[in-house]
């Protein structure tokens, strides 16, 4: 099989031949399609990630494709059954071998090169606004950094989900992409009164959750539109910065700052994990969320996979074919 590997830090991945991996007790075997490129991949082929795997190692933490083997006691899959799954390392692989437990069903109808980037910004976008913010139908969600990974998710999740979306972008190009994805209303924080825009949007209620993958001053701000007992949801910083603010705040406005970490809640509670992940799968099976695409690379163009991938100016995921 062929694998992108990392030998050296400061070396780009190399692609190289290694065996077919042959499944263990209770693994699948998937003969991979499609892979995505997340910023925590780029991050851990360069050595920028807070573990380091041993060298060399094969990248990748999204994939899609189909089902060639079956290891001993492995249950709910067939030989042919197209399937997504995520990993810490090892997806960018044409043969990948996972737990059963780690695998997810996708619909006929389903794209694959979708699938091989749905579940992890959906399955934080999902955990975060109906598991940790508890939103409900009717509610006003404000999505920071809305066309990136994340934000794109949470747009159209959010949506699904029954509430009306409030995007928060920067440029007039995003705020395009932010409509398409579904945004009810669209910001630009690159207004210096764009909190007062969001507060008029949003009407004498407030604001009721606000999904926050940027951080920085941008949290301090979003927190303040809240309306009482909002819920203002971190879930990473990709602005460069962490967040801060005024404890007072969550006083003031009876509101509370969620922590999301969708890394814990599979290690905590695995079980209710897969069925969040099971419901990813089915609102991508109905149409009602889709990952934007942004470019398909083969293996021999990986580095400008990697570099498209890793540009502020791209919207959407960047796929590797196998």
């Amino acid at each position: 099989m062929q694998a992108l590997r990392v030998h050296a830090f400061d070396q780009p991945p190399q692609l190289d031949t290694l065996p077919s991996p042959e499944p263990a007790v209770s693994e699948v075997r998937v003969r991979v399609q499609a892979c995505g490129i997340s910023f925590f991949d780029l991050l851990i082929a360069r050595g920028a990630y807070q573990w380091k795997p041993p060298l060399p190692f094969t990248v990748g933490s999204e994939f899609a494709g189909t089902v060639d083997a079956l290891g001993p006691g492995s249950t709910g899959f067939a030989i042919g059954d197209r399937v997504c799954g995520t990993l810490s390392i090892g997806g960018w692989a044409d043969q990948v071998c996972v737990a059963a437990g780690a695998l997810q069903h996708v619909a006929p109808q389903a794209a694959i090169d979708e699938a091989a980037v749905l579940l992890t910004p959906y399955g934080t976008a999902l955990y975060a606004l109906r598991e940790r913010g508890q939103l409900q139908a009717g509610e006003t969600v404000l999505v920071l950094g809305a066309t990136g990974s994340i934000g794109d998710a949470g747009v159209q999740t959010a949506k699904a989900l029954g509430a009306r979306v409030i995007a928060a972008v920067s440029g007039p190009a995003k705020q395009t992409t932010a409509r398409l994805a579904g945004a009810d209303e669209v910001v630009d924080v690159q207004s210096p009164d764009w909190k007062d825009a969001v507060k008029a949007l949003a009407g004498p209620r407030g604001v009721d959750v606000v999904l926050d993958p940027v951080g920085g001053e941008a949290m301090d701000t979003a927190f303040r539109t809240l309306g009482w007992g909002g819920r203002h949801l971190v879930v990473g910083f990709a602005g460069g910065s962490i967040g801060s603010l005024k404890a007072n705040l969550c006083i003031v406005k009876g509101a509370s700052l969620i922590g999301v970490d969708l890394r814990q809640y599979r290690e905590r509670q695995p079980e209710r994990m897969h069925r969040l992940l099971a419901d990813v799968t089915a609102l991508h099976g109905q149409g009602r969320i889709r990952p934007r695409i942004a470019a398909h690379f083969p293996l021999a163009q990986a580095d400008q996979a990697f570099a498209m991938a890793g540009a502020r100016t791209t919207t959407g995921r960047v796929v590797l074919d196998f």
